[in-house]
């Protein structure tokens, strides 16, 4: 089935060198275009879950900004995708990774995920976004494990979504954790948020008081 679906679309080549993902799996750089060429095309087989059709094309053309994009291959065929831009000044945004069923469960995704991030870092992105379907335990599981960290909840046109953000900094981590009531603000997080920060105590020898 998989042939079936990709030869009316030639596989683009890479745009640099591809990065083995091991058990015959690969990702290969090409371009943005190319890449949604790619995921219009395959996006039956892709997905099963039902978005609200617009019916036209959107009015607007998307944000400037710095996009990334790969197809996964396996054994010369395209196996699935993932797709990257800007959101913000800081933020980098995960907007489209899919795997036709066949070749799901066998840990591509996780694999994928740490090659995606150590690109959207060396370019200098602080933090990264994606958005998920609520209930999609294949993709939230494995980046909860891999440090993407829940935000938030939305409804919008694909259904109830999961907003997840990965931080780069710990620093960052840290404070979202105090905003969330899962500890105190100490250290560097109290003192960036402006906070008397307490010195250290000196330690004192086991069995005597401090004067």
């Amino acid at each position: 089935m998989g042939s079936e679906l990709t030869l009316a679309l030639p596989i683009p080549p890479a745009l640099g060198p591809e990065t083995d993902l091991g058990g015959g799996y690969s990702l290969r750089p090409v371009t943005n275009a190319e890449a949604w060429a790619m995921a219009d095309h395959l996006e039956a087989k892709a997905y099963q879950s039902v978005s609200f059709d617009w019916q036209a094309d959107a009015p607007f053309a998307l944000p400037q900004g710095k996009r990334h994009a790969w197809l996964i291959l396996f054994a010369g065929e395209v196996a699935g995708w993932q797709i990257s831009r800007q959101w913000d000044a800081r933020t980098a945004y995960m907007v489209n990774t899919a795997l036709l069923p066949q070749h799901r469960g066998k840990g591509v995704y996780t694999r994928l995920l740490p090659v995606v991030l150590e690109v959207l870092k060396a370019e200098g992105s602080a933090l990264v976004r994606s958005h998920h379907h609520a209930t999609n335990n294949a993709v939230l599981i494995p980046k909860l494990r891999a440090g993407f960290c829940l935000q938030g909840m939305e409804i919008d046109h694909h259904g109830v979504i999961a907003v997840l953000i990965y931080s780069f900094d710990p620093v960052y981590r840290e404070y979202m954790d105090v905003r969330c009531g899962l500890k105190r603000a100490e250290g560097e997080v109290a003192r960036r948020l402006g906070m008397d920060v307490p010195e250290p105590r000196p330690s004192v020898p086991d069995g005597s008081s401090p004067a």
